[in-house]
C-alpha cells in the first residue's frame, strides 16, 4: 500500500506541475516566458549585413522588421508601417506586389517598432523615438551601399501607424522628409474601441485615440495636412466592411486636404480592417499614387528658408515660400510667394517647397522684433506647471516663458525643440502616457531660452504598488499620488 500511494502521489504531482506548465504557456505572454526557459522569441529581421538596427524606445529590444534586399534604389524609398500589436510580417504581401510591380528590395522597407502581442498595445509617443531612428538607419544605410543621398522616403502606414507617422512628422518637424503619406485605416478622429477611462495595458492607445481625446486635438492642431508632403488616406468608407470605423465614423480617417479615398463605398468592395491595404486593387491604387509624383533623378539641393530683416526668401530663385499665421501649419495649398513680409505682431510658420523636385526645407516659426512696453528679460526662460514624477493618470502641462513676447515650441518625443515643432498656444499640453516633455522660449530677435526637459511616468499599477506598501507600514495614513 505504502508502494502505491507514493506512486499515485508521484504521478499527481507530475499531472499538478503539467497542469501548472500548460496554464503558464497559456497565459503568460510569449516574449515573456520563453526567455526564461531559455527559447529566444522568434522575430522577423531581414535587414542587409551592417545596417544598424535601432532599438525598440518602447519594448528595449533591437528592432526588427525587412528591407534592403538588394536591386539598388531608383525611386523614392518606401517604409511600410505597421499597426498596434503587429510586426513588419503584416506587409510581407506588399512587399512581394510591389515588387512584382517593379519596385526594388532596396527601395521597401519596414519596421516592428513595438509589442507582438494581443497583451500589450502598442503606444503612437513611446514610438516615435523608434520611428525617427529607423528612418536614419534606413537613409545612412542606402548611402553606405550605394552612394546615393535619399532626402526624402515614402511612408504607407496602417492603422495605428498612421497617427503614429503623423505624431512622427510632427515632433521631429520631419514633413520634408516625407514625399507621400499614405494612411490606411487610421484614427484621424479617433476609434470607439479606445475609451478615455481604459484600464491595464491598452491604457496608453486608448487615452490618445479615443475619439475627441485631447491627444488627437494636439496631432491635429494647425492643420492635418502640412509642409510640401502629398497625402492619400485609403479607408473603408461604408461603415460595415471596417468595424473600428462603423456607422457615424465612417469617414473617421480622412485627412483634411488629403487626396481620401472611401475605396469600399466607391468601389462596392467589402475589405476589412486588415484586409484593405494589401488586396492587389488598392496597393494598385497606392502605386499610382506614389507615381504621380516621382523622386527627381540626380543631385538636386532642397531650398532653405532665408530671413533678411523683417522679409522671408529661399535661397532658390524657383522655389517658393509657404507661409500661414495665427497658429496654422502652411500646406503645398498655402499661397505661394518670392518673399513674405512679416508683420507686427504676427507669428508666421513658414517653408520653402521647391515644385519643380517636390524638395522642401523644414518648417520655421519667425516673428519681427516689436517695441516692449516693459524691459526684455536679459536670461530668457520656459517653466512648467507640473515637475517630473509620476503621475496615476494623463496630466496637463502648462507651461510659461519670463518674456512675454516669446513663442514657446515643444516636443514629446524626447528631442530638443526648433522653431518648426508643436507651437504652445495656450492650451496645456495633454500627457497620456510615460513621455519626456521638452520645451524652449524663441524671443522675436531670435534668441532662445535653455531647453526645459521633464520626465512624465503615468503608470496606475506603479501608483498602487507603492500604496499598498505605504499601507503596509501605516494602514491610516492619507494615501495621495
Amino acid at each position: 500500500m505504502a508502494f502505491l500511494r507514493h506512486v499515485f502521489l508521484k504521478s499527481s504531482t507530475a499531472a499538478v506541475c503539467g497542469a501548472m506548465i500548460a496554464l503558464l504557456v497559456s497565459c503568460a505572454p510569449r516574449e515573456v516566458l520563453l526567455p526564461r526557459i531559455g527559447v529566444e522569441v522568434p522575430v522577423l529581421r531581414e535587414f542587409p549585413q551592417g545596417f544598424v538596427t535601432p532599438q525598440s524606445y518602447e519594448t528595449g529590444e533591437p528592432v526588427g522588421g525587412w528591407g534592403g534586399d538588394g536591386g539598388g534604389v531608383t525611386r523614392t524609398p518606401v517604409i511600410f508601417v505597421h499597426g498596434n500589436t503587429v510586426t513588419a510580417r503584416y506587409w510581407l504581401p506588399a512587399r512581394a506586389y510591389f515588387k512584382s510591380k517593379g519596385c526594388h528590395g532596396d527601395e521597401l522597407w519596414a519596421p516592428s517598432y513595438g509589442w507582438d502581442s494581443v497583451r500589450r498595445f502598442d503606444s503612437n509617443d513611446l514610438s516615435v523615438p523608434t520611428l525617427e531612428k529607423f528612418v536614419n538607419s534606413v537613409v545612412n544605410d542606402i548611402y553606405r551601399r550605394t552612394g546615393k543621398r535619399v532626402p526624402q522616403v515614402d511612408i504607407i502606414g496602417h492603422s495605428l501607424g498612421v497617427t503614429l507617422v503623423r505624431q512622427w512628422m510632427k515632433q521631429e518637424n520631419a514633413w520634408h522628409r516625407v514625399r507621400h503619406l499614405i494612411g490606411a485605416c487610421g484614427a484621424t478622429d479617433g476609434v470607439w474601441t479606445a475609451r478615455p477611462d481604459a484600464r491595464g495595458q491598452n491604457r496608453t492607445v486608448a487615452f490618445e485615440l479615443h475619439p475627441g481625446s485631447p491627444w488627437l486635438e494636439q496631432l491635429n492642431r494647425g492643420g492635418e495636412t502640412p509642409g510640401g508632403t502629398r497625402y492619400m488616406t485609403l479607408y473603408d468608407g461604408t461603415g460595415w466592411a471596417d468595424v473600428l470605423f462603423p456607422p457615424g465614423s465612417e469617414h473617421a480617417s480622412a485627412l483634411d486636404g488629403a487626396y481620401n479615398l472611401p475605396y469600399n463605398a466607391k468601389h462596392g468592395t467589402y475589405y476589412d480592417h486588415l484586409e484593405l491595404p494589401r488586396a492587389p486593387e488598392t496597393m494598385d491604387a497606392m502605386l499610382k499614387f506614389l507615381g504621380e509624383s516621382p523622386a527627381t533623378p540626380g543631385s538636386h539641393p532642397a531650398p532653405r528658408l532665408v530671413r533678411d530683416g523683417n522679409i522671408i526668401k529661399t535661397d532658390l530663385n524657383h522655389a517658393r515660400v509657404h507661409c500661414a499665421s495665427g497658429g496654422e501649419y502652411p500646406s503645398r495649398a498655402s499661397s505661394a510667394a518670392t518673399e513674405v513680409s512679416l508683420q507686427p505682431g504676427v507669428l508666421q510658420t513658414c517653408f520653402a517647397l521647391d515644385e519643380q523636385t517636390g524638395l522642401a526645407s523644414p518648417m520655421q516659426r519667425f516673428k519681427p522684433a516689436a517695441k516692449l512696453k516693459s524691459p526684455i528679460p536679459t536670461s530668457l526662460t520656459v517653466s512648467a506647471s507640473l515637475p517630473s514624477g509620476v503621475y496615476e493618470d494623463p496630466v496637463m502641462v502648462e507651461l510659461k516663458s519670463n518674456d512675454p513676447e516669446a513663442f514657446i515650441v515643444y516636443t514629446t518625443s524626447g528631442s530638443i525643440p526648433n522653431s518648426g515643432s508643436p507651437l504652445y498656444a495656450g492650451k496645456p499640453v495633454y500627457v497620456p502616457g510615460t513621455l519626456t516633455l521638452s520645451a524652449v522660449a524663441i524671443a522675436a530677435d531670435g534668441r532662445q531660452s535653455a531647453p526645459l526637459q521633464l520626465r512624465y511616468v503615468i503608470s496606475l499599477e506603479y501608483i498602487d504598488a507603492v500604496h499598498s506598501l505605504e499601507r503596509q507600514f501605516d494602514p491610516d495614513a492619507e494615501i495621495s499620488p
